[in-house]
């Protein structure tokens, strides 16, 4: 029987720094993707190194590395599943931001309201070294005080929540929405109609996961003019739904004069299915978004919706990295971003 050939030597940082000429703090250095040294290295230094890596096959041990530095340098975006252009635009700025620290990003999206156990094990087993909780994401208060107490860096856009060893960002969410009613009754509408994400009609009471709901009712029972039950329809989530929706309410015999989408998209399907009827907007369904999206500046008419001026999360995703990498923990912040009314002309 043949000998077996001898099992190749698997290379480490020691034979890279010797092919490449270098000291393996300077491999590790390079190879870790941060950018803090006082003396940067030499863009030559840096291709000779990833030419001796590319050369002698090595790869990092990120297992081996996080036991050894107590770090996994992964970060977490939780999120209530669909995804949207929101979360697309956070998921992007943390692993921009988190780059330059040598940060990696993963998503963790949640369907439930009421996440199961083994669907928060990434984030109570410390596969993460931090974490980003999106707006509409259902993670208990008490669950979150947990995870930071555990050494969790928790970034939690919610509301109503304190700060409690994680950071909490307030959209203000509630006096926007309130604005955006208060608007349309000024423009002369008593009929409004909603179209919901599936969540909030499934748990209305909900006061996460149908706040936009919430706000929005109560908005306009305020104005006197309570939301009819009959023009409150699912369509959020899903665009052909929402087109299909949209017809149907303008089919019957007493349509809404204004429409409001709990997301920007359901609203701009809204518009290309009363167009496709033969109505105008505004002329006789205004129609408004939420979220303030690029894609709804881009529509004609332009689309009025409630939402950040700009989507941009730097300031709480920066906060998330500080908080990570302080080297004691750092207290609980409320930053404050609130939403705006936008008018634009499709009401």
């Amino acid at each position: 029987m043949p000998d077996k050939p001898p099992a190749r030597k698997v290379p480490t940082q020691r034979d890279v720094a010797a092919a490449a000429g270098v000291s393996t703090a300077t491999v590790s250095y390079i190879l870790s993707g941060r950018r803090d040294r006082t003396t940067p290295v030499t863009p030559e230094t840096r291709a000779r190194v990833l030419h001796a890596v590319e050369r002698l096959g090595y790869r990092l041990n990120h297992s081996g590395r996080a036991l050894r530095r107590r770090s996994t340098e992964l970060v977490c975006v939780v999120y209530r599943m669909p995804d949207n252009p929101w979360v697309e635009r956070l998921t992007e700025q943390v692993q921009q931001i988190g780059a330059d620290s040598g940060y990696s990003m993963i998503a963790l999206p949640l369907r439930d309201r009421q996440p199961d156990p083994p669907a928060l094990r990434v984030l109570q087993e410390r596969y993460v070294d931090g974490a980003v909780v999106a707006n509409g994401t259902l993670v208990e208060a008490d669950e979150l005080a947990r995870l930071a107490a555990g050494g969790l860096s928790v970034v939690v856009f919610h509301d109503d929540l304190e700060p409690d060893g994680f950071d909490v960002v307030d959209l203000a969410q509630r006096a926007a929405l309130t604005e955006l009613v208060a608007y349309l009754r000024r423009r002369g509408h008593s009929r409004i109609g909603y179209l919901a994400h599936d969540v909030e009609l499934a748990a209305p009471d909900d006061a996460v996961q149908s706040l936009k709901y919430r706000s929005i009712a109560e908005a306009a029972a305020a104005a006197g003019a309570p939301l009819d039950p009959r023009l409150v329809v699912p369509g959020a989530d899903q665009r052909d739904r929402a087109y299909r929706e949209t017809q149907r309410l303008l089919a019957a015999d007493n349509p809404p004069t204004a429409l409001i989408s709990a997301s920007d998209r359901g609203a701009i399907d809204a518009i290309w299915a009363a167009r496709d009827l033969g109505r105008s907007v505004p002329g006789d369904l205004a129609v408004a978004g939420i979220g303030n999206t690029s894609e709804g500046s881009a529509i004609r008419p332009g689309l009025t919706t409630v939402g950040l001026p700009r989507l941009d999360f730097t300031v709480p995703v920066t906060r998330l990295y500080e908080r990570i990498l302080a080297p004691e923990r750092l207290p609980g912040r409320r930053m404050t971003q609130p939403w705006q009314l936008i008018v634009r002309e499709s009401a």
